[in-house]
């Protein structure tokens, strides 16, 4: 399973019969080897607030939807506070530029087995070095390896939103086909995230950025709201 294909993805709670929420992220274990969590925001526009999973909770992942038995899976606290490396730079021992980090692959559940850019694909075990700035991949052949100093990994982070300046690190990867319709329609109203964080302006043109960005701070149910009161 691609990471990107899951951020998006609705909560369903059979217990509740009712979606619960929209995946806005995941989280992963220090060592990069297994997803741990998953980030999630209500799909209530009135009391929209961060919650997690642990993804051992989580019983099956459908189109588009995430399954859960019931909301006590639903936790404000996360055991697991790494994040992917998920839009970091990414680069060869020999200092070649693959460009940004744009995906994740598991298989195995939530084992993680690759890291993707635009144009390649790395096995996990072609990880060099990373921290929460970059990462290096080893050279086809290499068999360098890393034996002085500890191997750094991302800090723990706290939950707080990035300025709107950070919208240039948003990459533009391809958008799931169920938000793509987005593209060119206009916001009737402000949209923001639960910072209070701007994502798109009344009457702004949604563009592919703004929707990656509303995905990423976890404003893409108010995103869709605003669009869909434009077109009424």
């Amino acid at each position: 399973m691609r990471i990107s294909d899951f951020i998006g993805s609705r909560v369903l709670s059979l217990s509740g019969a009712r979606i619960c929420g929209v995946i806005a992220g995941v989280r992963v274990s220090s060592d990069l080897k297994r997803i741990k969590a998953a980030e999630l925001f209500t799909a209530d526009d009135d009391d929209c607030e961060r919650k997690y999973i642990d993804v051992t909770r989580i019983r099956s992942c459908g189109t588009d939807t995430a399954i859960i038995m019931n909301e006590g899976a639903l936790s404000p606290d996360c055991a697991s506070p790494c994040r992917p490396p998920v839009n970091l730079p990414a680069f060869g021992e020999d200092g070649e530029p693959y460009g940004r980090i744009t995906d994740m692959i598991t298989e195995d559940g939530w084992k993680v087995r690759a890291l993707c850019t635009a144009e390649r694909t790395f096995p996990l075990s072609d990880v060099l070095c990373r921290s929460d700035e970059l990462v290096v991949f080893r050279s086809p052949g290499s068999h360098t390896r890393i034996s002085s100093g500890k191997k750094r990994v991302p800090s723990p982070v706290t939950e707080k939103s990035a300025p709107v300046s950070d919208r240039v690190r948003v990459m533009s990867v391809p958008l799931p086909a169920r938000y793509a319709s987005l593209v060119g329609r206009r916001a009737s109203r402000d949209v923001s995230d639960t910072s209070g964080e701007r994502i798109a302006e009344a009457g702004e043109i949604v563009t592919r950025d703004t929707v990656a960005l509303a995905r990423e701070r976890g404003a893409i149910v108010r995103l869709v709201a605003s669009c869909e009161e434009d077109r009424s």
